[in-house]
């Protein structure tokens, strides 16, 4: 009997102790791809408590970034689009190794044609190789918009298109991603109010460790809140990354401090 109780108490404090803090994001930074003839750059309001953030306008596909080199983790959070108007992107991206390579999970509300491409209503699991790691350079809005073939320096691993797939406004999802705990594997799961959207596992080891950051491509008033990260093994940078890290010609990147 009292070597029940020490089993049970001991999983009772596993169990505690496996619930992560909600992340701070005021060591977080924004950055914007600007590209010729496209919109604004975006504009992250940080909340006062710092563990959420608004992405306020329709702008470049913008990033808030953890600035964390990192393999092996897993990330949950939510996001909310508090607004009617539109019905473009927003996501998350991860493996971020520069303004060019990194994965991208991205969510497209309603179809639509733009910069001579199409996107479809629904989820997409991305993965972008640039040449010399300058956003700017190496990719195009075009390739940010199109989810339903490969184009340029984008590929397609993964989506979950249809008429029935895009975001809904005000809803509030939660996501979760496991990046790396099986080396190679990616494993993303949408909920709406604990119910599974998508739940779907690729295997793609370009990247094994990157950074973390949320994402929106021309969708105002978005809100990303309740981030909490649980493992994670922090991976010193290669020092071509570091190169391109420090202010890039044309990029816009902020870096918040409260």
């Amino acid at each position: 009997m009292k070597l029940k109780k020490i089993i049970i108490a001991v999983s009772a404090l596993f169990a505690i102790n496996s619930y992560a803090d909600p992340i701070d994001l005021s060591s977080w930074s924004e950055l914007t791809l600007n590209f010729p003839g496209g919109q604004n750059a975006g504009n992250w309001q940080l909340s006062a408590d710092k563990t959420s953030v608004i992405q306020q306008i329709n702008a470049d596909p913008s990033f808030y970034l953890n600035n964390i080199n990192q393999t092996s983790y897993s990330m949950d959070g939510s996001w909310q689009v508090l607004t009617g108007s539109d019905d473009d992107y927003m996501g998350f991206v991860f493996g971020y190794q520069n303004s060019s390579n990194f994965y991208l999970f991205d969510w497209k509300q309603g179809s639509q044609s733009y910069s001579g491409t199409y996107a479809n209503e629904g989820m997409t699991i991305k993965k972008m190789t640039g040449a010399t790691g300058d956003g700017l350079t190496d990719l195009s809005l075009a390739e940010f918009w199109e989810n339903g073939s490969d184009y340029g320096d984008m590929d397609i691993l993964a989506q979950n298109h249809g008429p029935a797939e895009g975001w809904l406004d005000g809803q509030l999802y939660d996501f979760h991603l496991d990046f790396n705990l099986t080396p190679g594997d990616i494993h993303i799961e949408i909920l709406q109010n604990g119910v599974s959207l998508w739940d779907v596992t690729v295997h793609d080891n370009t990247f094994t460790a990157g950074q973390f950051g949320f994402y929106n491509y021309s969708q105002q008033s978005v809100r990303y809140a309740g981030f909490e990260q649980t493992g994670g093994e922090e991976v010193p940078e290669p020092a071509f990354i570091l190169l391109f890290g420090f202010g890039l010609l044309g990029l816009r990147r902020i870096t918040k401090r409260k």
